[in-house]
């Protein structure tokens, strides 16, 4: 019996991508569905809704998967170990020594040789895409310029994914410079009077993405070393200045901020050394004063003792708890009602790394990997039977 068009869609779209995948090769019409826009995108959204995700390591350059890790705290549920696997030839050759710049709806860009080398994959389906070198009016050398930025985020508007490189030269010319690349057409364009005011002097390298921009922490007057946001929304390609959150403390002077994001949130950490780290979360995009919620406030004591750094990574759906990073050498759930702590089991973790999460999906870069087609020539009733295995396993239906 065959399953009626409407019902195997419904089916297919909630399958992990490594289920979907091997679909592909039952027939042509599977292949075809599957490859289709519309299905990719109904996959991603169900993906996005219920947080179908990993975690994507970064040791040194070396980059592991834990695909089995699970993005939802549970309280007091013990969760299977997680497993980390490093990525495997052909991806990791491309991608070896790479730093990571960002990730949008399960895709990663990455960058080698200073910024001048630039790679976009998805861990999922392990296809990936060489990013076109920029124009040649940009920076040759462009590790070689004074300011060295470099972001990737998705813009919504345009359904596209984008690269923003900034760099500020004097000697190829005199100020900043702005191109930003444009999955959808594979091309760099360069941006236009850019807003950017001569005072202003940025401090991060990798933009961070959030609320539909690339954010960078700067500081807009020299002389009293006032820190600002530069934010660059990718659907207008224009800058904007975001506020910081207003903190009232005795001694403000003596903490530290750095602006980080968990791939959809953006978050600015007050940093008080050897006391605590507050973690502020932008609520909208408004980049106002009162757009920001203190989400919590993480105490150099107790359950939680850290010497130098905690980062976010990731927020639980329902706001209850939030992944932590640790110095760099450990993951927990942090419960932000019970304030107690859970360590995350994952064997085969570096002793140091870096962690981001990134959503499942079946996003395509089409262009360097043509889609794998389902072999010619097999009988229309070897693909049946092929079918009702593979949904006889997966689903224990009878067909």
């Amino acid at each position: 019996m065959a399953l009626p068009c409407e019902m195997l869609d419904e089916i297919l779209y909630r399958l992990p991508v490594k289920y979907i995948l091997r679909c592909r090769c039952v027939s042509k019409g599977w292949c075809s569905l599957i490859d289709s826009d519309l299905f990719v995108k109904k996959h991603l959204r169900k993906a996005l809704e219920c947080n179908a995700g990993g975690l994507i390591i970064n040791e040194g350059g070396k980059f592991y998967l834990a695909e089995d890790f699970k993005s939802n705290f549970d309280g007091g549920h013990e969760y299977d170990e997680a497993v980390a696997v490093e990525i495997v030839d052909p991806l990791k050759t491309l991608i070896s020594g790479a730093d990571f710049v960002g990730a949008a709806n399960g895709l990663v860009c990455v960058s080698k040789n200073k910024m001048n080398e630039l790679l976009v994959f998805n861990p999922s389906t392990r296809k990936s895409r060489k990013i076109p070198s920029p124009p040649a009016e940009f920076p040759r050398f462009f590790h070689f310029t004074e300011i060295s930025l470099c972001g990737f985020g998705y813009d919504h508007v345009h359904d596209d994914y984008k690269i923003v490189k900034i760099a500020e030269c004097y000697v190829q010319f005199r100020g900043i410079m702005v191109i930003v690349y444009s999955l959808k057409t594979n091309s760099w364009k360069q941006i236009q009077n850019v807003p950017v005011h001569n005072k202003i002097r940025f401090t991060g390298a990798w933009g961070m993405f959030g609320s539909g921009a690339l954010h960078w922490l700067a500081i807009k007057n020299p002389m009293n070393c006032s820190k600002i946001i530069v934010g660059f929304d990718l659907s207008l390609e224009q800058f904007k200045e975001v506020h910081f959150p207003v903190i009232e403390e005795p001694f403000v002077n003596f903490n530290t901020k750095s602006v980080v994001s968990d791939g959809g949130s953006l978050c600015v950490l007050d940093m008080y050394p050897n006391s605590r780290i507050d973690v502020w979360v932008m609520m909208t995009n408004s980049g106002s004063d009162n757009s920001w919620s203190k989400a919590l406030s993480v105490e150099n004591k107790g359950t939680l003792v850290y010497s130098s750094f905690v980062r976010p990574v990731s927020f639980c759906r329902s706001g209850q708890s939030v992944l932590l990073e640790v110095d760099g050498s450990k993951l927990v759930w942090y419960d932000l009602q019970m304030k107690i702590v859970k360590n995350v089991r994952i064997r085969g973790m570096p002793n140091k790394f870096d962690s981001h999460v990134y959503t499942q999906s079946l996003v395509q870069l089409n262009e360097d990997n043509p889609s794998q087609k389902p072999s010619r020539g097999m009988p229309q009733k070897e693909h049946q039977k092929r079918r009702d295995d593979f949904l006889s396993r997966v689903f224990n239906l009878r067909l």
